[in-house]
């Protein structure tokens, strides 16, 4: 059951509330004397208590005196607009928020009355009064005197008036809300039309068509305009509905609509299921697992499937279906109704057999037999024959027990092929020729390849784009029009496209060439040899690792020993000398000191 404003949590915390509501209502500051709602203050007065309509002239009109003349003002700053009401809650949140305030009553104005007698203490302002005698008595009652009219034109009291008596029994009268409450024993609360009534566990709720009924934890019953529900744990039942379905479950029974869509049973003994259609495509099923029963009707193909152990009868306008599974299957068309003329019967393993108007098929133990009125086959461990395409293909086998015979004919495609396995076989027609021996092979498509085979592993292959050469696993050699491959396993590779080349000698040898740059990168034993295009020609290097290294290129050359131990380097006009490892320039213009350095000189 929901309470859309939450009585009970109002009610726990109804002290709180009143005493926040006093002191927030005492630190209202008066206004200023003279201010707006204070008779000659110039200010705009109001039309009533609880009405913020403005009647009255206000400062700042077009005949005050202290506008007219004197420097004119600077431009004030922009500045966000305050709203009228900052506190209002907007139409659409309200309901979201869970507020119980009615709407129709205004910040409190006027004047504050104050009495105090003992521990008796009253105030009062606008249509706002509170009173208090704590711990005994605590009242806050809001639109004093105001009244509201209701959308039937009926006027009531506007007044919303909160009450704690003893610190137990809250008691709140309003235009649209009323509580009664002895905590935590009674409950009485009324939420416009609704109300709720709650005696310990005892609970109910009347509101217009709908009613709720609790005795907790026993049975929850409840009825809406479109439902209802009744649930009681005691009893194993629970049910809900509505105008779109219904569930009820009571112990193992249980039922279960989906719209016209029902399904029920006694789980897990019996399960049915009905879903009736105005088209014609009604369905129903029944199971009942103890006997091994299943029953499935399809109204919109007059389709009907039962299942009783093992036995399965199926039937329709074309069909009809008899198994007893796995061994016996038969069917047979109905062509009185739309169906085809046929009948099959299968008694596994032993035999197969169906018959139509246009085939039959028999199987036996070894034997297979096919006919069509366009194809004829029979397969036997001995021997087999078929055609088809009523006579344009013909293959005839023997075998497997001796050299197997294999003839084949296909006179649309001017192909034929012939062979005694293992020994020889060949096939030719208009678009190439074939022959297999245990020794050599041969396969042509005319104008396109060509590959031999030579026992026991040699296979040259020959096209339009190239050839190939292999000797599996070792030798594999090739070339087409953009690359080409030579294989040696596992001492040799060499591959070769228009970009690149790789070379590869196992142990010591290894050779990357870049043909879009000209670079060429060499490792042979301990040397490694550079090369790539520049500016002006080429610039290589020479190095016999790690003793001695050469290189030139189109501005000098130089020369190492340990990479720098000794050595001499010539790039243009400049000349440098290497001994162990540093270098010093012989000749040339002097060296230039970077900019970072010629920056940081002086502050070192």
């Amino acid at each position: 059951m929901t309470f859309s404003k939450k009585p009970c949590a109002l009610a726990l915390t109804a002290a709180i509330a009143i005493v926040f509501t006093a002191s927030v209502a005492n630190a209202q500051p008066r206004p200023p004397p003279g201010g707006a709602g204070r008779p000659g203050g110039g200010g705009a007065t109001q039309s009533g208590p609880v009405q913020n309509r403005t009647v009255g002239p206000t400062s700042g009109g077009a005949g005050d005196d202290d506008d007219q003349g004197g420097p004119a003002p600077m431009r004030p700053e922009p500045q966000a607009q305050q709203p009228q009401d900052p506190l209002a809650i907007p139409k659409e949140i309200e309901g979201k928020i869970g507020t119980d305030d009615p709407g129709h009553l205004l910040q409190p104005v006027g004047d504050r009355e104050r009495d105090f007698y003992g521990v008796y203490y009253a105030e009062r302002r606008g249509d706002y009064r509170l009173r208090l005698a704590p711990p005994f008595y605590l009242d806050h009652t809001r639109g004093v005197g105001t009244q509201l009219k209701l959308p039937n034109g009926e006027m009531v009291s506007g007044e919303d008036q909160e009450s704690l008596y003893g610190g137990l029994y809250y008691r709140r009268r309003s235009p649209k809300f009323d509580a009664d409450v002895l905590f935590p024993i009674a409950w009485k609360l009324r939420d416009d039309k609704s109300n709720i009534y709650a005696l310990g566990p005892i609970i109910h709720r009347d509101a217009p068509d709908a009613h709720d009924n609790w005795v907790a934890p026993l049975f929850f019953e409840g009825k809406r305009p479109d439902g209802g529900y009744f649930h009681s744990p005691a009893l194993l039942t629970t049910s809900h509905w509505n105008e779109k379905g219904a569930f009820t479950l009571v112990g193992p029974y249980f039922r279960n609509r989906t719209g016209s869509e029902v399904d029920m049973g006694v789980a897990p003994f019996y399960f049915h299921g009905d879903n009736p259609s105005d088209d014609g495509a009604r369905k129903t099923y029944t199971l009942v697992p103890p006997l091994f029963y299943y029953r499935r009707d399809r109204e919109a193909d007059d389709n009907h499937l039962t299942v009783i152990g093992p036995v399965l009868f199926e039937e329709n306008p074309k069909k009809e279906i008899f198994d007893v599974l796995p061994f016996y299957f038969s069917s047979r068309g109905r062509p009185e109704s739309g169906g085809v003329r046929e009948t099959s019967r299968t008694l596994f393993p032993f035999f197969s057999y169906a018959q139509s108007d246009e085939r039959t098929r028999l199987i036996l133990p070894g034997y297979y037999r096919k006919t069509t009125p366009t194809a004829d086959t029979m397969i036997t461990p001995l021997f087999a024959h078929a055609t088809s395409r009523s006579g344009s293909t013909e293959l005839t086998t023997a075998g497997p027990l001796f050299p197997m015979y294999w003839k084949y004919t296909d006179k649309d495609l001017a192909y034929s092929s012939f062979g005694i396995f293992p020994f020889w076989w060949s096939g030719a027609g208009p678009a190439g020729d074939a022959y297999f021996t245990p020794l050599f092979a041969k396969s042509e498509t005319y104008g396109v390849s060509r590959t031999y085979w030579a026992f026991p592993n040699i296979v040259v292959q020959k096209d339009a784009k190239g050839w190939e050469t292999d000797l599996h696993p070792l030798v594999y050699l090739g070339r087409t029009t953009e690359s080409s491959h030579t294989v040696i396993a596992p001492i040799f590779w060499d591959f070769d496209n228009k970009k690149s080349r790789t070379t590869v000698g196992v142990p010591a040898f290894v050779r990357y060439a870049d043909h879009t740059d000209d670079s060429v990168v060499q490792v042979a034993g301990n040397t490694l040899y550079m090369e790539k295009r520049v500016a002006g020609g080429k610039d290589w290097q020479f190095h016999v690792l790690p003793v001695f290294s050469y290189g030139e290129n189109p501005s000098g050359y130089f020369w190492k020993v340990l990479f720098g131990l000794a050595g001499y380097t010539q790039e243009g006009p400049t000349s440098t000398v290497h001994a162990l490892w540093i270098p010093f320039q012989t000749s040339g213009p002097p060296e230039k000191k970077s900019a970072s350095r010629a920056d940081d000189a002086p502050h070192r």
